[in-house]
């Protein structure tokens, strides 16, 4: 779920097609002009529902394909695929595995690799922890695109994120993790609901609603 974490961190997007045209090579530094457009948007966005997929592939080979829920608010966040359900109020961090009857609990830390989910503060802040490079400008059915790529500053498992951009609207369209062992993990997404009313009940996990339950309280 480390991936799946992540990527989250990053996220705000739309689903679309793959195909491709001819692109044209654009200067790197036009990424921070980019990106400071996005976030502009991205700070009109309070809560959000998205349904995602995730492809994972190797040696452009497709491995797996999941389809994930995610609802978020502030720093509040509900993260649901077929493996683990993660729950996060802002203060603890519930990790469910349904197939174990197991859930996890730890204290939120915003710094954290794994709990950085909240995608608007990570993308207004993505210079703490990346260095941003404007890949090329291409089309993708008919829509005008901008890559970036996103280089992480500390060692971490993936060595890029690449962010597929339509230029029009300056929404994400696509994110990629490349990591050093050879996989590649893509997100699209099915549905976006901009600012849905969520209650702050969502975001929390109830054990007790789960008969013979294991807890670990890691707190």
């Amino acid at each position: 779920m480390k991936k799946t974490n992540l990527i989250i961190g990053i996220l705000i997007c739309f689903l679309i097609g793959n195909a491709q045209e001819p692109s044209k090579k654009i200067k790197d530094d036009e990424s921070v002009a980019v990106l400071a457009v996005v976030q502009k948007k991205l700070k009109t966005i309070q809560t959000a529902e998205i349904k995602f997929s995730l492809r994972t592939e190797k040696d452009n080979k497709t491995m797996d394909i999941i389809k994930g829920n995610l609802w978020l608010k502030g720093d509040k966040y509900k993260l649901q695929v077929p493996a683990q359900h993660i729950y996060c109020d802002s203060v603890n961090v519930w990790s469910y595995l349904p197939n174990q009857n197991e859930v996890s609990i730890s204290p939120y830390d915003p710094s954290d690799e794994e709990n950085a989910i909240n995608p608007i503060k990570l993308i207004n802040n993505y210079k703490k922890y990346y260095r941003s490079v404007f890949v090329r400008e291409t089309t993708e059915k008919g829509l005008i695109t901008q890559i970036i790529d996103l280089y992480p500053l500390q060692k971490s498992s993936f060595f890029k994120v690449r962010l597929v951009i339509d230029k029009n609207k300056s929404e994400i369209l696509r994110i990629s993790i490349s990591e050093y062992n050879g996989y590649t993990y893509t997100y699209g997404f099915d549905t976006f609901i901009k600012n849905p009313k969520l209650n702050n009940s969502l975001f929390i996990f109830n054990p007790n609603q789960y008969k013979d339950i294991e807890v670990i309280d890691m707190r």
